[in-house]
Order: structure tokens, then C-alpha cells, then sequence
């Protein structure tokens, strides 16, 4: 049904360019993947987020909230928000382990999800609002957790041709079949590839992403906080590890039933369509929205830094320590996401 939707536009409007087919993809009302009311996350889906693992991302995130509202001299009316907050898994294992008082804003699209997370929290619906976008946000204090929301954004995908013309992937059909065809790259997309990776435009064949949906969400953040910190967690790289040379076919990747793909034009509607975070725009666009960067590290790193005595102690009488060595060990979570601390409006030093 999707696919033959995306047709009929591409008979209407020509070619459209492989970000606006990622978008109808993820996010077309009732049939994409993010808005479709049969969605599943978790061992019944196509991926698991740290949080469906179990309970220790969220208690090691509370312990961080804890800080943000120590450092905003615990404000009354401290706020905060999730964006895709998923089955609610995560703000069910915040809540259940804080204890200062707080409203927790939950940003969802998907009207379905939107009910299960309410059966999830209902035991906190005293706490607890949503949202169905970013916009409906009133301005507050406190923070924002955005945790694999960048790497879900549209991405737009350039390839650098035989003549070393830079060429834009746009999406088209032939015989009711979807297919990639070249066209000159657009402005913003150019300058974007000139600043973050100009060492590629000479490698024939080279293939990658560009995101310039973050630096619109960076905007919209800063436009809803207030004072107080945005925390990003994902998997990602600096601009030098993501436009590595050797990495020619880019990070675009594919899931469906916790099997791994790289072709998005199948499955459409029913698989989720990805891409690593460029921190180093990340990183620059924050600073041009007003943001201060207090830090970005690897998971493990983060994670680790939140750990006292007291606090690992926790994790063993919770028996939660296997959990929480996937989290921060190499082999697992803990190198390949990376953690974006971003604070506004403070009054002093983060920590």
C-alpha cells in the first residue's frame, strides 16, 4: 500500500529525492514504519533499544536526572522529556526510580504506542503527559532525553560518480519496481559534504549520508528548553570516522525482525531505515542554536561516570550487572553509542 502511494507521487511530482522517500517510509500517516499501529520493539520486532534490555539503562539515567536537578538548584517546576520514548520502558524504569518531584512530558507520534506506554505508566499518571510533537511542547526547564532519535531522522545520500561529479540518490520506478537514479547534488547538500568531508570528493564510487534534519530538530530543542540539558544518546561517529575512506558504502542500515539488510526499498512500511549520527555537525549546529556542549563521550564512559559505591551496589543487589556490563563493555553498547550532553542557560559548570 505504501510503496503504491510512493509510486503514485513519483508519477506526480518525478523523481523525489531519497530523503523524502526515507520520510514516507518511517513516518507516513497509519502506514509508516514509526506511525503503524501493528508496530513492535522489542524480542516480538525488528530491534532492540538499551532500555528493552532491562532496567539498568533507565536506573543509571535517573541517577543522571538527579544531577541535572541538583545542578538547576531543584527547581519546582523541573521537567522531563522523551522523545520516542518507545513502549515507555524507559521513563516507567526513570520513574519508578526517582524521587524528586517532576513532570514527565513523553513526545509520541504513534497513537498506538501512545496507548501502551499509557498501560505502562499508569501507576505514574500523575506525572506523566504526552505530546504528539515536539511543536505542542510548552517552553520548561529541565531535560530533554533523546535516545536513538537522531540516527531515525531522513537522511539524503550522495555518491561521488566516474567523473567525480558529486551526484544526489534520487528514488524512481520501472515496472512497478522502485529504483535509484543520480541526479546533481543540491546546494545545501553540497556545502554540507564540503565542510564535514571534502577528502571524499575525489573517491569515485564513494557513497554516504548527509543529515540535515538534526540541525532542524537542534533548533526546535533549543527553542523548547528553557534552561537545563539535552542528553543524546546513539550510535555514531565524528565527521573523520564517518567519512572515512575505506567506508564507501556509507552507515545506511536496515531492520526487519532483528535481521539486517541494506536494501530500503523492501519491506517498506515494515522495516526501520537508519543511519549513524555525524556528532561533529551534531556538535556545531548545537553550539549555532545555543547550546553549550558539557560533554561527549562513549556510552561506557557515561555510564561509568555515573557509578559510586553505592550506586554499583544497587546493581548487584538488583541483580542487574550482566545487563549492565553489555551496556558498557566494548563488545557490547559501550563503544559503539556515543553520549552528547548539551546544557543552556546555566548559571555555572556542568559536574
Amino acid at each position: 500500500m505504501l510503496k503504491k502511494i510512493i509510486i503514485e507521487k513519483i508519477k506526480k511530482c518525478g523523481a523525489i529525492s531519497f530523503e523524502d522517500f526515507m520520510e514516507m517510509a518511517l513516518y507516513f500517516p497509519e502506514l509508516g514504519y514509526y506511525t503503524r499501529a501493528d508496530i513492535k520493539i522489542g524480542r516480538q520486532g525488528d530491534f532492540f533499544t538499551a532500555s528493552h534490555l532491562s532496567s539498568v539503562f533507565g536506573f543509571l539515567l535517573s541517577k543522571e536526572v538527579e544531577n541535572v536537578y541538583q545542578n538547576l538548584n531543584c527547581p519546582q517546576d523541573f521537567t522531563v522529556t522523551e522523545i520516542g520514548p518507545g513502549m515507555g520502558y524507559l521513563a516507567k524504569d526513570i520513574l519508578d526510580e526517582i524521587s524528586i518531584p517532576l513532570k514527565y512530558n513523553l513526545v509520541e507520534i504513534n497513537p498506538s504506542l501512545k496507548d501502551l506506554q499509557q498501560q505502562n505508566l499508569k501507576q505514574h499518571s500523575d506525572k506523566t503527559q504526552w505530546v504528539n510533537s515536539i511543536e505542542d511542547l510548552e517552553p520548561f526547564t529541565g531535560v530533554f532525553i533523546c535516545n536513538e532519535v537522531f540516527d531515525a531522522l531522513p537522511v539524503r545520500c550522495f555518491e561521488i560518480s566516474e567523473s567525480e561529479e558529486i551526484m544526489e540518490v534520487y528514488v524512481d520506478f520501472k515496472d512497478y519496481e522502485l529504483i535509484e537514479v543520480l541526479l546533481p547534488c543540491r546546494k545545501n547538500t553540497l556545502q554540507y559534504i564540503e565542510e564535514f568531508a571534502p577528502w571524499v570528493l575525489k573517491i569515485k564510487g564513494y557513497r554516504s549520508e548527509v543529515n540535515l534534519k538534526m540541525k532542524s530538530l537542534i533548533e526546535i530543542l533549543s527553542k523548547k528548553l528553557k534552561k537545563g540539558f539535552v542528553l543524546i544518546i546513539d550510535y555514531g561517529y565524528n565527521c573523520q570516522e564517518y567519512y572515512h575512506p575505506e567506508r564507501k558504502k556509507g552507515t545506511l542500515l536496515c531492520y526487519y525482525k532483528h535481521s539486517i539488510t541494506e536494501n530500503p526499498y523492501i519491506n517498506i512500511g515494515n522495516q526501520d531505515i537508519t543511519a549513524h549520527v555525524n556528532f561533529t555537525a551534531l556538535e556545531k549546529w548545537a553550539k549555532q542554536a545555543g547550546f553549550k556542549v558539557e560533554g561527549h563521550l562513549s556510552q561506557s564512559k557515561f555510564f561509568l561516570s555515573l557509578c559510586d559505591e553505592a550506586v554499583l551496589r544497587e546493581i548487584y543487589q538488583k541483580n542487574l550487572i550482566q545487563h549492565f556490563k553489555r551496556l558498557v563493555l566494548p563488545q557490547g553498547m559501550g563503544e559503539s553509542h556515543r553520549v552528547m550532553i548539551l546544557s543552556k542557560n546555566l548559571d555555572s559548570h556542568f559536574r
